[in-house]
């Protein structure tokens, strides 16, 4: 071979390497041999919860540390009047008053002038009009083992003190009535340490219900009492207000959900909760790319919100599975939520991607997670959905807690 022809077999064989792979500053470099082979590919899944493992919890004594709410102790009470969530009435009792006030150092006697009473509305349907509130007298021992039937019964035209119509315009804020003259009665105190307890109910041009404000949130009811006080001169002093604010409160429904034990019982009043777990293998969890995630709940029957007052339906994982007592994630980014519309019959899906890479990046984290509704038992919605020891009317039609999984395998690279 002539020098010019090795010469020329060089060049040949350097410019093939150049074109077999070779760096572009504008487009990404071209190493065939290197590069993976085929486009990625997207894979479906559905993990379903682990048998028998799904249970739910009502607020219990035993459970208070772990933020479950019992009836009462949420952020507002419910009334309500033929709505087809619930029938319920709120309670509220006042701080007791004494039938002395100090003045100058000494206790006095005084005579009640006026007396009234306001109730703060928390939420209502804006589209139902017509509401008016009926404040009764109830005994001053009620407590929290009041039930409905216990109560209703003494809501009578004997016991009413007075009504509040409620204007259209008002959607939220304190309403309330005052008391003059002979109609002060009913509500007189006799005695060192008395005390007024209340029941409220309503009506409305449409069956409907409103949420009221609650102990917990301080937007309790008040007890304002305007006296004149028995003193020698006629000063300043002459003249008081005697406020007694809400110190116990509590609301009654006439058909309180009762757990099942074969379905997953989320809200309602106490709170309940339901504990889903899952078992996504190892395997799966080390290999697989997850792209979404969505779990999946099949509602037994529609779940009923107040319209115009959503209740969120939380999806939250726990930091260790100790049944009802786990303790819940505080991490917000973990936390998944959806709103619940007014009438909610379909199954809920929820996007919960974050939790599932949780569960991929740390394994010593159990693979469950709490189901509630927020605000806890101081919204309307019930939420009783089928478990993994329930079937739905159709046998073929998967209705246990599951999630949906697309995810992408591992891509393969061939051999350089």
């Amino acid at each position: 071979m002539t020098r010019w022809a090795r010469w020329t077999a060089v060049v040949a064989i350097g410019a093939a390497i150049v074109t077999a792979c070779q760096e572009r500053l504008t487009s990404p470099a071209e190493c065939p041999q290197l590069c993976p082979g085929g486009s990625p590919q997207e894979f479906d899944t559905v993990a379903t919860a682990t048998a028998g493992l799904d249970s739910s919890f009502p607020a219990a004594a035993e459970f208070a540390s772990g933020g479950y709410v019992s009836r009462g102790g949420g952020t507002a009470l419910l009334v309500s009047s033929g709505f087809a969530a619930s029938e319920d009435r709120a309670v509220y009792r006042f701080a007791p008053r004494s039938d002395q006030i100090a003045v100058r150092d000494t206790f006095r006697t005084y005579a009640v002038d006026s007396a009234a009473i306001t109730v703060t509305i928390v939420a209502r349907d804006t589209l139902v009009g017509g509401l008016k509130l009926f404040v009764y007298r109830i005994p001053s021992g009620v407590d929290s083992t009041v039930s409905f039937t216990d109560l209703d019964p003494l809501l009578v035209p004997a016991t009413l003190i007075d009504s509040i119509v409620v204007p259209d315009s008002v959607h939220k804020g304190s309403v309330g009535f005052t008391l003059t003259g002979a109609d002060v009665g009913r509500v007189a105190l006799a005695g060192a340490d008395s005390t007024l307890a209340i029941a409220v109910r309503m009506t409305a041009n449409a069956p409907t219900g409103i949420r009221v404000g609650s102990l917990a949130s301080s937007t309790g009811s008040i007890f304002t009492t305007f006296v004149t006080v028995d003193v020698p001169d006629t000063g300043s002093l002459k003249k008081q207000t005697l406020t007694r604010a809400t110190a116990f409160n509590t609301f009654v429904t006439q058909n309180p959900v009762v757990p099942v034990d074969s379905l997953l019982t989320v809200g309602g009043e106490p709170s309940s909760r339901a504990l889903v777990r899952f078992g996504l293998s190892n395997a799966f969890l080390d290999s697989a790319k997850v792209v979404r995630a969505t779990l999946e709940l099949t509602p037994v029957r529609p779940i009923i919100t107040l319209p115009g007052d959503p209740s969120i339906l939380e999806v939250r994982p726990v930091v260790g599975d100790f049944g009802a007592k786990s303790p819940i994630s505080g991490d917000t980014s973990r936390v998944r939520t959806d709103t619940l519309p007014a009438v909610q019959s379909d199954t809920i899906k929820i996007d919960v991607t974050p939790i599932v890479h949780l569960w991929q990046t740390a394994r010593e984290r159990p693979q469950s997670v709490f189901l509630r509704i927020a605000p806890e038992a101081a919204t309307f919605a019930r939420g009783v959905f089928f478990s993994t020891r329930s079937h739905g009317p159709d046998p073929t039609v998967l209705v246990a807690p599951r999630i949906r999984i697309t995810y992408e395998r591992s891509f393969p690279f061939e051999n350089p």
